[in-house]
């Protein structure tokens, strides 16, 4: 502050003279003498008025501070106790919301500790997306059931803030979509339960592991199982065309449309019959008609969403565009139709780097005509009487796995063209199985 301004600040907090006050008219007082005593006097006077105001500045600001913090830590101390409560009653409010809270069977948690021996850890069948899988006895005939048990943080954490709410919307995504949805080659919903103490959702049963596990055998400790033995070219060609059959009617079959938006191995299931069924809808959204995320002429239906998904499974063209269509499981499903061709998992680190990933490796052996060198042995083993169908598929797949959506096959010609190829082996017993 400049030293005029000082004096002015200064003049104008002293008191008045007398005869100002009064409005008298008396002659005005002789001029101070400019003595050095007085002009310190009043230096002084100036800067202690804006240490004042300098002061009052300062007290407003941390005042202002503290009353921020205070509001943000009782918005905290608003939350309930845990996590688990907090995403209870928003699975309730959205269930409610949605009329579905009399849609499916809602067991009660005590009914689903009891039928999971208390979430025993040898009840224990895997961990599916958001959450551990247990095998249960379902009151009163004891039918066998799996419960997906969700992982609700039980506090908030710092790291992040949103998972309890990820969670809470994947519960309500597979409430939403399942309930609506009846399909063979489709994991069936049976119910759910919100309570403060668990999220948990109830499922059929299916016996005999996932597509991942019958592909990609690993060596097990000597007290354990043997791993299952591999599957016949048959039965994978079968096996796609049951999850195509699935994709075919998400898409087309019901409205809106349904992505599934995890197609992977690890997602089919597998039936004592070796039939083939895909669940895990937590990822799963609705298509709505073109909105303003649309794009040229096309009339496809689209969501715009950030991309989520499974490394080597992820449509590169959804990540790029945010523009999720039906092309998204297309090519997922292409990523596993060459998992059933090859045997090999969908991302392999100890690969060369520009092959750590299924679909560019075995793309780029189709197109210098090496496909054999990636084909699983065992199908190889089976004779030549099999590659031309074998051939057939990584075709179809190849095409699944265009780096375009627009250069990809839908999924009622990706069924179409499987159910073609299995005419090729009319002499394999359930060759023509979908």
């Amino acid at each position: 502050m400049r030293p005029h301004l000082l004096l002015l600040l200064a003049a104008a907090a002293l008191p008045l003279p007398a005869d100002c006050r009064h409005g008298g008219h008396h002659e005005p007082p002789p001029p101070p003498k400019h003595n050095g005593k007085s002009g310190n006097s009043a230096l002084t006077a100036a800067l202690a008025v804006a240490a004042s105001l300098l002061a009052l500045v300062l007290l407003y600001l941390c005042a202002a501070i503290a009353v921020r913090r205070f509001r943000s830590r009782g918005a905290v101390g608003r939350e309930p106790a845990g996590s688990s409560s907090s995403a209870a009653s928003r699975a309730a409010a959205f269930l409610r919301r949605n009329g579905l809270q009399h849609h499916r069977p809602a067991f009660t948690y005590e009914q689903l500790r009891a039928a999971t021996a208390g979430f025993d850890a040898g009840r224990k069948l895997g961990d599916g997306g958001f959450g551990t899988v247990f095998l249960a006895y379902l009151p009163p005939s004891g039918r066998p059931a799996a419960v997906k048990r969700l992982h609700v943080p039980p506090s908030p954490s710092p790291s992040f803030p949103s998972a309890s709410a990820t969670i809470t919307k994947s519960f309500c995504n597979e409430v939403l979509i399942l309930s609506a949805l009846r399909h063979p080659h489709l994991v069936r919903l049976h119910g759910f339960c919100a309570d403060p103490r668990a999220l948990l959702l109830v499922y059929d049963f299916v016996p005999n592991g996932t597509l991942s596990h019958h592909l990609h055998r690993r060596a097990r400790a000597a007290a354990a199982p043997p791993p299952p033995p591999p599957l016949p070219w048959w039965t994978r060609l079968a096996m796609a065309a049951q999850i195509a059959s699935a994709l075919e009617y998400l898409h087309f079959g019901v409205k809106p449309a349904v992505v599934h938006r995890d197609v992977t191995s690890s997602n089919i299931f597998v039936e004592a019959d070796m039939r083939a069924r895909l669940g895990d809808f937590g990822l799963s959204r609705l298509l709505s008609p073109p909105d303003a995320c649309s794009t040229g002429a096309a009339r496809e239906l689209v969501c715009c969403t950030a991309p989520q998904g499974t490394p080597g499974y992820l449509d590169p063209d959804y990540h790029r565009s945010f523009q999720l269509t039906e092309k998204s499981d297309v090519y997922s499903f292409g990523v596993v139709v060459l998992e059933l061709v090859t045997g090999l998992r969908p991302v392999d680190v100890g690969r060369e780097r520009r092959d750590v990933t299924l679909a560019d490796w075995v793309v780029a052996k189709i197109q210098v005509g090496e496909l054999r060198e990636v084909v699983d042995p065992p199908v190889l083993g089976e004779g030549p009487g099999v590659m031309a169908s074998v051939e057939a598929v990584a075709e179809l797949a190849f095409r699944c796995v265009a780096p375009d959506k627009d250069d990809r096959p839908d999924a009622r010609e990706v069924l179409a063209e499987l159910r073609r190829i299995q005419t090729m082996l009319p002499d394999l017993h359930g060759g023509k199985g979908s």
